[in-house]
């Protein structure tokens, strides 16, 4: 059971190579060494400001720095401390949270995990960061250089951190209970030398390549992609091969508390045949099949390679005789049967279109269930996300919870259940 997070900071929770970035250049300006490029100043970070600086003075003054020398050494600390004092006080111009991070360490403390940020960065900027970012009230500890001598990777940095969540809140928690996520090879390296779980996330500021080559135990392109597979970690049993192989390969498959209330109302209310939209590998249709015998599934996958694995997956469960699986546009594919469930769980941008699409085919007192309608927090909250492609995907998730709030021939409920669940159904006297 997976029960503390342990996060790295610059490239997993927060993107600030920009800023950085910048403040190097300041104090290089200041004591009159040339200014770095960007993107070479951001390929030095992970190891901590120490490192940093010294490879981005080697690069400015094109290795002629002298580190040995009294007077270098003198020299290098003065910019040290100036570049340190001129981030404090600038460490946030364009730092920003990665999407969805603050629904996540919301998500975690809600459900009793704990967190703790792993970091190479001085602790008080850390802090100070974490505060303008109003996320520091979900973090349980952060641990910089400036609580523990030895630095990621040697897990003994890590080891401090556990004993130190331990210490304050009388936990037992060890390697089987944590899990370490960061952007660099330096995080995993980390975690599998202590001996925990490793997430890597490639769209940091880290080199993916060497990430990677790292072999975290899975990866995401954001930390927040580990939200929907929280609960899944959190069960004290094996995980499933369907729920490995989707944590691995990044398919989307129900959160724990929504596929649990879709379940509870399948059989509360005697559903007999489900139309699921986004078959993805199986995981939903598999479910709902084994809650009655008498279940039947007809779901639509438009990716060819999900669709294969999903047809496996039935197999292997002998539910091919209850479960038909369509590959196809859900769009374009006609369907004719009546169905007492219809699940959208497929291209959120499209959900206007499926309901259009499958409302006639409801038997009389049949359902429309539309699920991740909070998709990260992100629909009642847009400032979690600063993506462009992001920002108008939610969009048109407000868009499509209008519409179903608007809607005339059909009533619909909203529940905050997993990643936001709608039940909507005819209203009486609509055919």
């Amino acid at each position: 059971m997976t029960d503390l997070y342990i996060f790295d900071l610059d490239g997993t929770l927060i993107d600030s190579g920009e800023d950085i970035a910048d403040c190097v250049n300041e104090a290089f300006s200041h004591f009159g060494y040339f200014r770095v490029e960007k993107e070479k100043l951001i390929a030095f970070l992970g190891d901590g400001a120490r490192a940093l600086i010294e490879r981005a003075l080697k690069e400015s003054t094109r290795g002629k720095f002298d580190f040995e020398s009294d007077f270098g050494k003198r020299k290098f600390d003065e910019l040290l401390n100036w570049y340190l004092e001129y981030y404090y006080e600038n460490p946030v111009k364009k730092t920003k949270l990665y999407a969805g991070i603050k629904e996540l360490l919301r998500t975690l403390k809600e459900k009793g995990k704990k967190t703790a940020v792993l970091t190479n960065k001085p602790g008080r900027i850390a802090k100070t960061i974490l505060e303008k970012l109003e996320v520091e009230k979900y973090i349980d500890l952060i641990v910089s250089p400036d609580d523990f001598a030895k630095k990621k990777p040697d897990p003994a940095a890590l080891a401090f951190t556990v004993g130190k969540i331990n210490e304050k809140f009388g936990s037992s928690f060890a390697e089987d209970s944590v899990i370490m996520i960061g952007d660099s090879n330096v995080d995993i390296e980390c975690g599998k030398a202590y001996g925990c779980k490793t997430v890597g996330c490639r769209s940091g500021i880290g080199d993916t390549e060497k990430l990677l080559s790292a072999r975290p135990d899975l990866s995401f392109a954001v930390a927040s992609e580990i939200e929907k597979f929280i609960d899944v970690l959190s069960e004290n049993s094996d995980i499933s091969e369907i729920q490995k192989f989707a944590m691995e390969n990044e398919v989307p498959i129900l959160q724990d508390e929504g596929s649990t209330f879709i379940c509870d109302y399948i059989l509360s209310h005697n559903v007999k045949t489900i139309l699921e939209i986004g078959t993805a590998i199986g995981f939903s249709s598999i479910r709902f099949a084994k809650l009655n015998p008498q279940i039947k599934v007809t779901t639509i996958e438009i990716d060819e390679k999900r669709y294969e694995t999903a047809k496996k997956n039935v197999e292997n469960e002998n539910l091919s005789d209850r479960i038909e699986l369509i590959l196809g546009n859900a769009l374009e594919t006609p369907i004719d049967k009546k169905f007492d469930l219809i699940f959208i769980d497929a291209a959120k941008a499209q959900y206007i279109k499926f309901f259009e699409k499958y409302k006639e085919n409801l038997t009389e007192n049949g359902v429309i269930l539309s699920d991740n309608l909070s998709f990260h927090g992100m629909v009642e909250d847009l400032s979690l996300t600063h993506n462009y492609s992001t920002i108008k995907l939610v969009k048109k998730i407000r868009k499509y919870i209008e519409f179903l709030k608007s809607n005339e021939e059909f009533e619909t409920e909203f529940h905050k259940i997993g990643d936001g669940v709608s039940v909507s159904r005819k209203v009486k006297g609509e055919s």
